[in-house]
């Protein structure tokens, strides 16, 4: 086996100074602007407080909605004696009585709004609910609008998976960030909803791929010490993204005004195509080693790695024989290669229920968390907000724990509270708060970490489109949550809080099936991808929640040229160095024991 690249990472640097321009320069900003496009339609498409019949008549005689109202048709909404936002009473009298200043009806028949409506306009100065008119018999029109967004999230994780692990990473992401840009401008000159619902499909495609890309870029320019706080970090401004866009459109009131304004920032994330570097360990995945080399000498530089003269004609020496060497063997890979064999295909199963369960959890709480507050965008920060405590506590657990116990405590937590919450009655407003906040706060544990887990798990050759299926399944399960919170509305407020807890605690103890990845070098081909975790294989071994070296480490070629340089100095200050490769059972894996 040649050398992997995270032997080459040792040598040039894992996290130094060029991995943390990238992060800053490149990585982050799209993770931040990536939440813009995905839930900026809540607020485009949001349905006023209130709205009633419009009656040109009243308005040109300068008759105010408190006098219009009362002669409205009387009908029980949410529980409340209202008047009727979407039927008027038959006028028999089409003029005001000057002498009663009172309507003239007949009570007994209630026609459709024949002229339109007019909105209360104290939250919303526009959206496109009001300017066409979506409401009454159009009302099942704004959520349309949302699952097609979402079914466009479905397709364009499948199509846009594939294009990053066929012609890379930048174009892929540049493609993405470029589409982006373009049905972000026209959905702001929609002339029509049918001319919407198009425009949102086709910017649905790239919501997933414009932050996914750029995170699974960072950690494979990142060693196996470092990716716990880069995943964190990408996951933290995303987060900043929801709370920015809460902010922005609790500023801007106009729709159209807003979806510029979250469309500005793909105008400079365009302009990457000319300054981001590809993912060198894509390249070194497709035998393209000169191009890969010209970005290593680059973080070498950076890094000030104290490299000899002649380390990179030899890495591409090494590289040239290997490519000749497995040249006849070569062949395309594709997206079933992830289900062919049996741990491999354990595993994708695995993170795509587990990614399944954290969409259909995380999105349903959105759904059907009561209302804490009667304004949409204060709830909507107040969402985000919830999730920031979250990332501190990965940070330090992660490396100390690991993956899978946090895991599976955070989805086990999650569900256990759902379930708590099934059985608190509704009239217990302050138990069921803090039980759905808890739970909040524990789901949002868990996808950031199923998010690490995949790329840590997926080989390099098709982590693109590994990951991007498991963000497929995730996004049928923001399809499935708001209809699964609907039915408990109708139904019993008990059952939607069931259904997620349960599946949350099924997630939670099927996660004990993963191998532990912390610290572990990401898998490069699926031979490697296949034999990571094989000893996790029953329910004794998956108890042992530390993980096990033997059964999880992936093989590697040997030492890197600073841990040979250290061998080597050791030997000449007489420390008697001992070859072994008794301790992993693992070909071609060599260890080194110092005794002293």
């Amino acid at each position: 086996m040649g050398m992997e690249f995270d032997d080459i990472l040792k040598d040039v640097g894992g996290f130094g100074r060029y991995q943390k321009l990238l992060l800053i320069i490149f990585i982050l900003p799209p993770c931040l602007a990536g939440a813009f496009h995905g839930f900026s339609q809540i607020f485009t498409v949001a349905v006023p407080e209130d709205y009633w019949c419009r009656i040109p008549k009243a308005e040109r005689l300068g008759i105010g909605p408190s006098r219009i109202k009362p002669t409205l048709p009387r009908e029980l909404i949410d529980g409340k004696l209202q008047h009727s936002q979407c039927t008027v009473h038959e006028k028999t009298a089409p003029i005001i009585n000057n002498m009663t200043d009172q309507w003239s009806f007949n009570y007994n028949v209630s026609l459709p709004c024949p002229w339109g409506w007019n909105y209360d306009r104290s939250v919303y100065e526009s959206t496109v609910v009001m300017d066409w008119d979506l409401v009454c018999d159009k009302a099942f029109y704004p959520k349309l609008s949302l699952f097609i967004h979402a079914i466009g999230a479905v397709l364009g994780t499948i199509l846009f998976g594939y294009l990053t692990d066929e012609i890379g990473r930048k174009k892929t992401f540049c493609i993405a960030a470029m589409t982006q840009l373009l049905t972000g401008v026209a959905t702001a000159f929609a002339p029509n909803f049918i001319v919407f619902c198009i425009i949102r499909f086709l910017n649905g495609l790239t919501i997933v791929p414009v932050w996914l890309i750029p995170l699974i870029m960072a950690l494979e320019f990142t060693g196996p010490s470092k990716r716990t706080l880069v995943g964190t970090v990408g996951a933290l401004f995303y987060t900043f993204g929801l709370l920015g866009l809460g902010g922005l459109a609790y500023l801007i009131r106009n729709w159209v005004h807003l979806q510029l304004a979250v469309t500005l920032p793909f105008v400079f994330i365009f302009g990457y195509y000319w300054w981001m570097p590809e993912s060198p360990r894509w390249l070194m995945s497709k035998g393209r080693f000169p191009e890969m080399l010209v970005i290593v000498r680059k973080i070498a530089k950076q890094n000030r790695a104290g490299l000899p003269e002649d380390y990179f004609a030899k890495l591409l020496a090494m590289f040239d024989h290997s490519q000749t060497d497995e040249q006849t063997n070569k062949r395309k890979n594709c997206l079933i290669d992830l289900f062919r064999t049996a741990n491999l295909c354990k595993k994708s199963c695995l993170i795509i229920f587990i990614s399944f369960t954290n969409s259909l959890v995380c999105v349903g709480l959105t759904f059907f968390m009561p209302l804490l507050c009667g304004i949409d965008h204060i709830n909507f920060i107040y969402g985000a907000v919830i999730q920031l405590p979250a990332y501190p506590v990965l940070y330090f657990s992660l490396t100390r724990f690991g993956r899978r116990v946090l895991l599976m405590l955070s989805l086990i937590l999650a569900g256990s509270f759902l379930i708590l919450r099934a059985l608190v009655p509704d009239t217990n407003y302050t138990a069921v708060i803090i039980l759905l906040l808890i739970s909040k706060f524990s789901i949002t544990l868990s996808c950031v970490i199923t998010n690490l887990v995949a790329a840590e798990t997926f080989p390099t050759v098709l982590r693109g489109a590994g990951s991007s299926l498991t963000q497929t399944v995730s996004s049928i399960g923001l399809c499935l949550s708001p209809f699964v919170a609907h039915m408990g509305m109708r139904h019993s407020r008990w059952l939607p809080p069931l259904i997620f807890g349960v599946l949350g605690i099924v997630g939670g103890m099927l996660s004990l099936l993963l191998p532990e990845t912390l610290g572990q070098s990401l898998p490069e081909t699926l031979t490697e991808a296949e034999a990571f975790g094989k000893g996790c294989r029953t329910w004794k071994n998956c108890l042992k929640l530390t993980g096990n070296a033997e059964s999880s480490q992936v093989p590697e070629s040997g030492p890197s040229h600073h841990e040979v340089k250290r061998l080597e100095a050791t030997r000449q200050n007489g420390v008697e160095v001992e070859e072994d490769s008794s301790l992993l059972s693992l070909p071609q894996v060599k260890c080194y024991q110092v005794k002293f």
